[in-house]
C-alpha cells in the first residue's frame, strides 16, 4: 500500500492499512466518545468534514485506517466523522530490553 500523505481540512493524513478480513482484532470505541473526539477538536476552524470528500482526496481509495501526521493518531473515516482508532498494544515490543 502506498503511504502518501494527502491533506484534508487543513490536516495531513497517511494511509496505514485495511481492515482484515474477520478475525482481526480491533477495539471497539464506545460512541459516546467518538461523538467528543472525532469532530469536536480535531480539525481547525469551521471545516465540515465529508465521507466522500475524504476519499476523493486520499491518496489510497481503498485504504480503511488513516494516520494524522499532526498528532499522530489513527482514524477510520465514517460517515459522521473520523473515529479514533485504537491499536492493539503489540506484545513484542519493548521485550528485548531488560528491566
Amino acid at each position: 500500500m502506498e503511504h502518501t500523505p494527502f491533506e484534508y481540512g487543513g490536516l495531513h493524513f497517511i494511509p496505514e492499512r485495511r481492515f482484515e478480513a474477520q478475525g482481526q482484532y480491533h477495539r471497539r470505541i464506545p460512541l459516546s466518545r467518538i461523538g467528543q473526539e472525532a469532530d469536536a477538536n480535531l480539525f481547525p476552524g469551521e471545516f465540515a468534514y465529508s465521507h466522500g470528500g475524504f476519499y476523493e482526496v486520499s491518496t489510497v481509495k481503498d485504504c480503511d485506517i488513516f494516520r494524522c501526521a499532526e498528532n499522530g493518531r489513527l482514524y477510520a473515516p465514517c460517515e459522521d466523522g473520523l473515529r479514533p482508532y485504537n491499536e492493539r498494544p503489540d506484545p513484542e515490543r519493548g521485550r528485548g530490553h531488560g528491566r
